[in-house]
């Protein structure tokens, strides 16, 4: 993250404001004639890091003029594998933790020998900025089967290293807060596949998900979200009036229907949507951790909640 250099900048009511700011001093005048504080994030150039951060993105844009290059010599309709499988070979040089993201981005669309080379080298690298980047691989891609392939990758990763990393942890969670099912149900199934603990309260939190939405139908014909009818309806004449012309004499009918039988109204409803692949995901990953089957617990969110604090943690903290 950059590191940042935070101005203050304070103008009480009848203190005149200087004439001449410093660079990203903002005040804003008030209705009463005073002025509001305003704080300004504005980068420290005297702060190391900043350099630092500047040149790690000279690196990142460097590296990527030179995938881009590999990208259009290589690949795309480039139908010769002896030039393919060259150009996946120069994909291996390529280890520095700044461009992993853009080895992702740059080769979305490709063919799946591409793809799968880049989860191979990131696999192999064997690092855990790597680790992380097959982790967001295996949550975010588009692709499923891609996916699978860099969890599974990640799987063999961690049974090495005894475990899921914070980042990789990180990422998971970042999956868990997404709205796109996909993204939810991959987070899900690699915090089970990598037997994440800690991901058992989000996991418990994302298995319902849902809104309301409502209508106002009071008694005073307001509208309705739906209207169900079971009766029978009868016509009869509820006015006449006459009609009166030279020798003649006529009626004109005014008809009405009355319903009789029963009239269910939807006034307002509640949509709940059920993850059963976030569910599976949770009770394979609690049943394994708690040594005893979880799935009578449903979709019950408060009984999830007493489970976790009543028996589960105590039964973990005994083990430890």
């Amino acid at each position: 993250m950059m590191p940042l250099r935070v101005v203050v900048v304070v103008a009480l009511a009848g203190v005149a404001a200087p004439r001449a700011l410093a660079q990203g001093e903002i005040t804003q005048p008030t209705s009463r004639g005073g002025t509001r504080v305003g704080v300004v994030r504005v980068p420290d150039p005297a702060d190391p890091r900043q350099e630092a951060y500047r040149a790690e993105q000279r690196r990142r844009v460097a590296l990527e003029r030179e995938l881009y290059t590999i990208r259009a010599q290589h690949f795309g309709a480039m139908r010769n594998e002896t030039i393919r499988r060259a150009g996946i070979e120069k994909l291996r040089a390529f280890d520095e933790p700044v461009v992993f993201p853009s080895l992702l981005k740059i080769f979305a669309r490709e063919k799946g020998d591409v793809r799968t080379a880049i989860l191979d080298h990131l696999a192999a690298l064997g690092t855990d900025q790597a680790d992380a980047t097959l982790a967001w691989a295996a949550v975010f891609d588009r692709d499923r089967e891609h996916r699978g392939a860099a969890a599974e990758r990640l799987a063999a990763r961690c049974r090495e290293t005894g475990g899921a990393s914070e980042r990789v942890r990180s990422v998971i969670a970042e999956g868990m807060r997404r709205t796109d099912r996909d993204a939810l149900a991959a987070a899900a199934h690699l915090a089970d596949v990598l037997n994440v603990v800690q991901a058992i309260p989000m996991l418990i939190t994302a298995q319902l998900g849902g809104g309301g939405a409502g209508a106002g139908g009071g008694s005073g014909g307001e509208s309705s979200l739906a209207q169900i009818v079971v009766g029978t309806q009868t016509a009869y004449v509820s006015d006449l009036q006459p009609v009166v012309g030279d020798s003649a004499v006529g009626f004109d009918p005014q008809l009405a229907v009355v319903t009789e039988g029963v009239v269910l109204r939807v006034v307002s409803a509640t949509v709940v949507t059920y993850q059963y692949d976030v569910h599976r995901s949770l009770v394979a990953l609690s049943g394994r951790a708690w040594g005893r089957s979880t799935e009578h617990l449903g979709f019950d969110q408060r009984a999830w909640a007493k489970w976790y604090e009543d028996e589960f943690l105590p039964t973990r903290a005994g083990k430890k």
